[in-house]
């Protein structure tokens, strides 16, 4: 009969990580809400002045870029990648600490407590109880990295996810209208396209019927467009080089930094405006200023 006491153990410590998971979840939402009351009534943070005196990219001043070298630690994220390369978190991107993770990216890219918690605790489950990760760890597929990546291949193509694709990233700023700005639609479209070739040609996609993952992806998209205002050309240095472009700073410019709830309805918009079913063929040509990719 020890299974059943094995059963029991085991069914008391998940309902125990339940209640204090779902305690931080309710804790978070609640700061969120209030950070997002803040920066509803509350003046935006000043045209160059985005990022706090003291700290990495105050003014535009950003630290000294560096691509990483063979022994250094990358993940599928370009947000944390950039801040490696920058050297604003540790160049070797290993053993990084959830509360260094979070704090660094509210600092450069003016996110809330709240929103820089959120995206950084996925990371708990590769940590194997160390309380930290290195880069790499997060390659996993289904935490951070997943299939339709709109700048790396499906990981079954592609297993370190470390790096960008250049061509990737080629054809999804292609989709900006005027060649200058991406709009949340520019993003629902290349996003469609990359769910529908993936689930074409990688037999093993992951995709098809996890609208958790279809909804993080389009998270990124919301995130990214609204921290980069859409620029082409900041967009094209950050996700083809993971470097901060010389004199940028956040477009976000709420004074308690970007909440959950403002990420969360760009998030709803572009993934209920994603197009993932219509054959490649069949779909209406791309008004683009790039002649090189139209779909």
């Amino acid at each position: 009969m020890s299974w059943v006491v094995g059963l029991i153990r085991r069914a008391i410590f998940a309902s125990i990580s339940l209640f204090f998971l779902s305690l931080w979840i309710a804790k978070l939402h609640i700061l969120d809400f209030w950070y997002t009351i803040l920066a509803l009534v509350l003046p935006l943070r000043p045209v160059g002045s985005v990022i706090r005196p003291g700290k990495p990219g105050y003014r535009g001043i950003w630290p000294a870029y560096a691509t990483p070298g063979p022994n250094d630690s990358r993940s599928p994220c370009p947000g944390l990648n950039a801040l490696a390369n920058h050297g604003i978190l540790p160049r070797n991107g290993k053993r990084l600490t959830y509360k260094q993770m979070s704090k660094a990216i509210q600092d450069a890219y003016n996110l809330s407590p709240t929103l820089g918690d959120q995206l950084t605790a996925s990371a708990y489950q590769v940590d194997q109880g160390r309380g930290w990760i290195d880069l790499h760890d997060l390659n996993v597929l289904g935490i951070v990295q997943h299939d339709a990546s709109l700048t790396r291949p499906d990981i079954r193509f592609c297993p370190d996810q470390g790096y960008p694709h250049p061509d990737l990233v080629d054809r999804l700023l292609a989709c900006s209208t005027d060649g200058q700005t991406m709009t949340k639609d520019d993003w629902a479209y290349f996003s469609g396209i990359r769910r529908r070739e993936c689930q074409d040609n990688n037999s093993e996609y992951s995709m098809a019927y996890s609208f958790l993952h279809k909804f993080f992806s389009s998270g990124n998209s919301a995130l990214s467009q609204a921290v980069f205002g859409g620029k082409v050309a900041d967009l094209r240095c950050w996700l083809a080089e993971e470097r901060i472009p010389d004199g940028w700073e956040p477009k976000t410019r709420s004074s308690y930094g970007h909440t959950i709830l403002f990420a969360q309805k760009d998030t709803v918009v572009i993934e209920f405006s994603t197009d993932e079913t219509t054959p490649l063929n069949l779909r209406p040509a791309r008004r683009t200023a790039s002649k090189k990719y139209r779909y």
